[in-house]
């Protein structure tokens, strides 16, 4: 009796061991994005569920695709030193997840007529427009990559699996309807705040959550300078740039709300629920759409 007491009470601390596993393994998960984020590289990550219309109007007449999406992640390399950053300007791979089976959508590659199948010499395959620079394939169910570079880098990139964005970052991406993300900058899009492009040039890191609340965008942004004294510019730069829309757009506000919305700490420049107009919106969305 004893030894099946002994036998019973191992096979519960195996089983609670293992569930405790299950359960740390599913409070660090990993995205894809995750592995976007080389230097200079604008990290993009979009939820599909929260953004239905930009997502719809990237697939254009693909809606049964768009309907499927959960989550589309852009990598955008620029290969120009243009800003802001424009889509014809960038080099893009992409990672969009949701429920595609493998083999439907790589069979209904294979009859397109638009699409030529490649592989190369280590048995990758893909599918590449005969008339353009773009190239796509499902190499797991759920997951669509695409690009307007090589499809072999996109592949290797995408199964690295590296992490290059931390988890507690990433998570917070995650939970962004559009997060924007890039670690020593050259370029980046304009959000309407009449930046130079030197200030990103002189960031360390960029991060910018983007969420809609009753028909207006906010963002929170992070942004780490080279230094206190180019953090404290900066922070002057988008306050007085932000005043100058509110006055503009006669938007009520107050200097305890400013306060409260701008924060500076040494090297590090917050915001807080900065309200982003519709032009900044649309200009953003637009670039984002051009490179889907």
């Amino acid at each position: 009796m004893r030894k099946s007491k002994a036998v019973i009470v191992s096979l519960l601390l195996v089983l609670l061991l293992s569930s405790c596993a299950t359960l740390a393994k599913r409070e660090r998960p990993y995205y894809h994005f995750q592995g976007m984020a080389q230097k200079g590289v604008i990290v993009v990550t979009v939820d599909a569920l929260a953004e239905p219309d930009l997502v719809a109007s990237a697939f254009g007449d693909l809606q049964e695709f768009s309907k499927r999406a959960k989550r589309v992640s852009l990598s955008l390399l620029p290969t120009t030193g243009e800003y802001p950053a424009t889509p014809e300007s960038l080099n893009a791979y992409g990672v969009v997840e949701g429920d595609y089976p493998k083999f439907l959508l790589n069979t209904g590659m294979m009859y397109a007529k638009e699409l030529a199948k490649k592989s190369n010499k280590d048995g990758l395959m893909w599918f590449s427009q005969k008339d353009g620079p773009l190239s796509l394939y499902t190499p797991k169910n759920n997951a669509l990559i695409f690009t307007n570079g090589e499809y072999e880098s996109a592949y290797a990139s995408f199964e690295k699996k590296e992490v290059l964005i931390p988890d507690e970052v990433a998570s917070r991406m995650a939970n962004a309807s559009i997060a924007l993300y890039s670690l020593e900058p050259e370029t980046f899009f304009d959000l309407g705040l009449n930046l130079p492009q030197s200030v990103f040039q002189q960031a360390v890191e960029v991060l910018l959550l983007i969420n809609k609340a009753n028909g207006l965008y906010t963002v929170d942004a992070y942004i780490t300078m080279e230094s206190p004294k180019l953090a404290s510019t900066l922070s002057q730069m988008v306050r007085s740039g932000y005043l100058a829309r509110l006055k503009k757009e006669k938007i009520p506000y107050t200097i305890a709300e400013l306060k409260q919305m701008f924060l500076l700490e040494e090297d590090l420049v917050t915001i807080q629920q900065m309200r982003l107009g519709e032009e900044q919106m649309q200009l953003l969305k637009q670039s984002l759409t051009g490179l889907l």
